[in-house]
């Protein structure tokens, strides 16, 4: 598992310079936000819309969606802004390398650099922050995703990989904005007022009301929202956890009963999803840290959604 700083360096160039544009739209210019003093660029949402294969009428006709963009710039920002406190010259070093040679071969291809944004929907410093981003994100995984650190991150988690399952029902609200009415639902529950069982056939969304909110047995690739099966799976039986908030609604889970698996690190023969999910902790501790060291400010207009996962 071995990734020299070349390497990464040339996929991450391969990746910027061979993607094609469709679409005539201009990048939008100006500041959507500032982490401290450096601005998240509001051509960098177009470069992230390019880059995920959308077109500038998804984002005027989704309002939301562009929220949802401009929310996970932020957070790539405050990491960004977290990896460049902690790397200091050594990090500058890094990016300076990384943005020259961009340069250099967006050059050789006989484009000017700003003929080269045009094809991607952007502008260069939206191209130059993202190469700031991925040469400095890149370089930082290298050195922390090895085998001794990924094996830890195993040992912390391993109800997530040995093949632990667990015995849930749940109570699901599609709307998060009835996290109190369900947090209020839990207490109940917790005072013993009304069983999980009634509540979740009385307040449920989910297929399972009707079998009082009871899904069965789960592992970490079942049918629950990853969150979800995390939460549950790391819990200890007979406990009613806090609610949990997914991409779909807001869960409130009950464990009945686990089977702890047995397969350990080096059983294990397949390393992505460790290492995805371990490259996902490292990321969400690094936003953390630049929300504690770096004010986030939003240009007037703009909608600031919650900074979490």
């Amino acid at each position: 598992m071995i990734h020299c700083r070349v390497r990464l360096l040339s996929l991450l160039l391969a990746c910027l310079c061979g993607l094609t544009a469709t679409g005539q739209s201009q990048p939008e210019t100006g500041a959507i936000a500032w982490i401290g003093d450096d601005p998240v660029l509001a051509s960098e949402i177009d470069l992230l819309v390019h880059r995920r294969g959308l077109a500038a009428t998804d984002l005027n006709a989704n309002p939301t969606l562009r929220s949802a963009i401009a929310n996970v710039l932020v957070r790539r920002h405050l990491a960004l802004a977290a990896l460049r406190d902690q790397s200091g010259k050594a990090g500058a070093a890094i990016i300076d390398d990384a943005i020259q040679a961009w340069q250099q071969q967006v050059l050789a291809s006989g484009k000017t650099l700003e003929e080269f944004a045009a094809l991607q929907q952007s502008d260069v410093a939206a191209l130059q922050a993202e190469v700031a981003w991925l040469s400095l994100w890149n370089d930082y995984l290298r050195v922390r995703l090895n085998d001794a650190n990924l094996q830890r991150f195993f040992e912390t988690r391993s109800s997530l990989y040995d093949g632990t399952q667990a015995d849930v029902s749940q109570i699901f609200l599609s709307d998060p904005a009835q996290l109190e009415a369900l947090e209020k639902i839990a207490d109940r529950i917790r005072g013993d007022e009304i069983s999980f069982a009634d509540a979740a056939a009385e307040h449920s969304q989910a297929g399972s009301a009707d079998a009082g909110g009871r899904i069965g047995w789960i592992g970490a690739d079942g049918d629950l929202p990853a969150v979800v099966a995390e939460a549950a799976l790391m819990a200890e039986s007979e406990t009613l956890l806090p609610v949990v908030r997914s991409g779909l609604g807001l869960h409130l889970v009950y464990v009945h009963e686990k089977r702890n698996g047995d397969r350990s690190f080096a059983d294990l023969t397949d390393h992505r999803r460790l290492r995805r999910d371990a490259a996902d902790f490292l990321f969400e501790h690094l936003v953390d840290r630049g929300r504690a060291l770096h004010d986030v400010r939003w240009q007037e207009g703009q909608s600031e959604r919650r900074l979490g996962r």
